[in-house]
């Protein structure tokens, strides 16, 4: 490889991985988002509520035993994968696309 050559590849490495990085950012995003967004339907879309509502789970989560609390963050853990994993799912496209235009320089 030429000096002209690498330079262009290691700017594209550098992009593609930009580029990557946003789409796992934005999706996250989106994750905590959604689950915040149930937090606050439980609470009647009122920040009051929603306080009640997390005083009350807060409250259950401390008075429980150490075996229901690591079954609640098993539970709440697999909740936000699932969700994280729909939002990429539904944002396949964008990736497929971060791809496409990055590796039709090297193929």
């Amino acid at each position: 490889m030429t000096k002209e050559t690498l330079l262009e590849f290691s700017q594209t490495v550098m992009a593609l991985t930009l580029q990557i990085l946003g789409w796992v950012i934005s999706n996250t995003l989106i994750t905590i988002g959604t689950v915040s967004f149930f937090f606050f339907s439980v609470g009647n879309f009122t920040i009051a509520g929603t306080m009640h509502q997390l005083l009350n789970l807060s409250g259950r989560y401390v008075a429980a035993d150490i075996s229901r609390q690591l079954q609640f963050n098993d539970l709440l853990g697999c909740s936000i994968l699932i969700v994280f994993l729909a939002t990429a799912f539904l944002r396949r496209s964008v990736l497929i696309r971060i791809f496409d235009e990055t590796g039709r320089k090297y193929v």
